[in-house]
């Protein structure tokens, strides 16, 4: 148990948007809606005391005040007859008002029709220019300090902070503070969103709740005053201040006795899967494939947001089937912590459950986390999220079926120019038992509507062996599998299926192991772009996503979510597909690893098609044998190169492909 010094609850998903104009490693992203992933709380908001609220329905209340640094960094009351008015969000040339169309929305809150305010970072820095940096009113780096009246609590010892915020940052903070003597002294202040959960170039979603338990800090005071700081000072080489701020419709209000909320802990997401017992590495696939089946667990971050201590605190998962009826399969549940005083953390080091392991078949998965104790049951707690997860005969890939944004390149002179995803395919054709071989048929691409209809790719699948953030591969590797295509109009806007079988329409066949499917970007339209769905609503672990700007560099991991869960589909290849394959057992190889020839010895009797291929594609043995039953043929492969080999030997009764190693 840790003791939280940053009390906040986000109870809708954050929204990751990019900056553009500004020095970054975020890619350009086609905005779609949001699908918002963590419901609003059905926590009692009948039964809550509100004892002050302002939804600024008269504009900025007389009794409040502003201190900016400078003097000119001030908040604006955007409503119904102010100019601009209350349909406007950031003017900063930054903030999506020059997009086509424009993205500056505003805030999404209960109120918003009658008025918000807004901090206005961008637009006080550039005055709504792309050439006018610095040139605004207020210049970055700079504050704005928002101060409320006096507010008598005395009568309220037991009080949250409730209030509705839209924000976006580059190098800003979003802080409350809080006074007890009338605005003289302020002495206590807490942060919301902090980088760790909203980071540079991300935002917050448009109605974003922010929560905090503040009766230790101003509960009972008669002299109560709380400023609403945008802090633009933090920066680094690229610049300070940045975006916007807004906020409507604050609240001081009795929290509950008994509740528990989950949040981000020490950089941790609030809530998490783990597969294959690697967090650090393993992708986190939406669509699981049935020959590639690894085991889950799932952890958590939750607090005590209640007055009252919590005991046997822990996370519960249920695991639901929901490919028609629904059906819970099976509910974990985590160690826990036995007592949980109110402010206190409960983590992920204590909130880890057993796994489980998805059966080999097709199906559709809801899974619901829970925050319980002894006085917060499973019926009743406040704390649930939910994510779909899938099981699928056909494919692989990051997405959950969400498409949060579309992320590539900028035009024809491209900010991206490469992206890819990890796929670890070490589990080897089921129906080919000791092969140590995959099949794959193709890849299935979510493209933009806006992608240019006559650019190019290519797809290349390489070992992961020595891939590094920012310089990629520490030797230039050669790919195991490499083919360019072209697109065309009736593939734009669409789930574009990309062919790997051979001209004999075999589909590809690869050793067993991890691989990085890299899609090389080339766009042939004047100011053409290529950009691909996404799903932001995991983050994924080291490699399992990357991209290559136009510098060279590679990135991966994206702190802001907007390049996560790509929908790159990866096809997994049925070995009932192909015929004889699964049945085929007329010869065997060895020795295999060989250090130069090795011998096909084959059980029957016929005239076989023997064809040897390295992990470029590229045919280095080909030639047609008759054999006697139990007769061995030596291919010599002492004149080529070490490494693996693909044989593939054809008969009257079917086909089949063995990995060779040549050491």
């Amino acid at each position: 148990m840790k003791k939280t010094a940053i009390l906040f609850f986000s109870l809708s998903a954050a929204v990751a948007v990019n900056a553009q104009g500004l020095p970054q490693v975020d890619p350009v992203l086609e905005p779609t809606e949001m699908k918002k992933h963590i419901k609003r709380s059905a926590q009692t908001e009948s039964s809550v005391n509100v004892v002050w609220s302002e939804d600024f329905a008269n504009g900025l209340p007389a009794s409040w005040s502003q201190n900016g640094t400078p003097a000119t960094a001030q908040w604006e009351y955007r409503g119904p007859n102010t100019t601009p008015d209350n349909n406007t969000g950031s003017r900063g040339a930054y903030s999506g008002i020059n997009n086509n169309p424009p993205t500056n929305t505003p805030i999404l809150s209960t109120t918003a029709s009658n008025g918000f305010m807004i901090f206005d970072s961008d637009y006080l820095d550039n005055g709504g220019s792309t050439t006018g940096g610095g040139t605004g009113t207020a210049p970055a780096p700079h504050v704005g300090r928002l101060t409320t009246g006096v507010i008598d609590l005395s009568a309220h010892t037991s009080l949250e902070l409730k209030f509705e915020m839209y924000a976006r940052r580059f190098f800003s903070d979003w802080k409350v503070a809080f006074s007890t003597d009338g605005g003289t002294t302020f002495t206590d202040t807490i942060e919301f969103f902090d980088d760790a959960v909203v980071a540079v170039n991300g935002a917050t979603a448009d109605n974003e709740i922010a929560l905090a338990n503040v009766s230790s800090i101003i509960g009972g005071q008669s002299q109560a005053v709380m400023q609403f700081i945008f802090d633009g000072t933090p920066g680094n080489a690229n610049g300070n201040g940045y975006y916007f701020w807004m906020l409507d419709d604050i609240e001081l209000r009795t929290p509950p006795a008994n509740q528990m909320l989950f949040t981000a802990w020490n950089g941790a997401p609030a809530q998490d899967m783990i597969y294959n017992g690697d967090g650090a590495r393993y992708p986190k696939y939406g669509h699981m494939n049935t020959n590639q089946i690894v085991p889950v667990e799932f952890d958590a971050n939750f607090f005590n947001y209640g007055t009252n201590t919590q005991t046997n605190a822990t996370l519960e998962v249920e695991v639901w089937d929901v490919t028609s009826t629904p059906n819970l399969v099976t509910t974990l549940t985590a160690p826990g912590c036995p007592t949980l005083a109110s402010g206190d953390t409960c983590d992920y080091t204590s909130l880890t459950t057993p796994t489980w392991t998805p059966p080999a078949m097709e199906a559709d998965y809801l899974l619901v986390w829970k925050a319980v104790s002894d006085s917060i049951s499973s019926s009743t707690t406040t704390a649930t999220d939910t994510f779909a997860f899938y099981v699928s005969d056909n494919f692989m890939s990051p997405d959950r079926n969400v498409t949060d944004n579309f992320v590539g390149t900028n035009s024809a002179n491209p900010e991206i120019i490469a992206m890819g995803a990890m796929y670890d395919l070490s589990n080897e054709d089921p129906g080919n038992v000791g092969s140590g071989l995959v099949y794959l048929d193709g890849l299935t691409i979510g493209l933009s509507a806006t992608t240019d209809s006559t650019a190019d790719i290519e797809i290349a699948f390489y070992d992961t062996t020595g891939f590094a953030f920012n310089a990629g591969w520490s030797t230039n590797p050669t790919a195991a599998f490499r083919r360019s295509f072209t697109l065309n109009g009736s593939l734009v806007g669409t789930y574009a299926f990309f062919d790997f079988s051979d001209a004999n329409g075999n589909p590809l066949v690869l050793p067993a192991q991890p691989y990085l499917m890299i899609i090389n970007f080339f766009p042939n339209a004047t100011d053409g772009v290529i950009r691909i769905a996404n799903d932001a609503s995991f983050d994924q672990p080291d490699i399992s996503t990357v991209m290559q700007l136009a510098d060279g560099n590679w990135y991966g991991g994206f702190t802001s979510d907007a390049h996560e869960g790509t929908h790159l589909r990866l096809d997994v290849g049925d070995p009932d597909g192909y015929i004889g394959e699964t049945n085929f057992d007329a010869f065997t190889m060895y020795p295999n690893p060989t250090a130069g020839a090795t011998k096909l010895e084959f059980a029957e009797g016929g005239t076989y098609s023997i064809n040897v291929t390295d992990m470029t594609g590229s045919r280095v043995i080909s030639m047609e044998e008759s054999v006697n039953a139990n007769e061995a043929i030596e291919l010599d492969m002492s004149s080529y190169p070490m490494g693996v080999y693909l044989v593939n030997v054809k008969g009257e009764n079917g086909s089949k492909t063995v990995k060779l190693t040549v050491k």
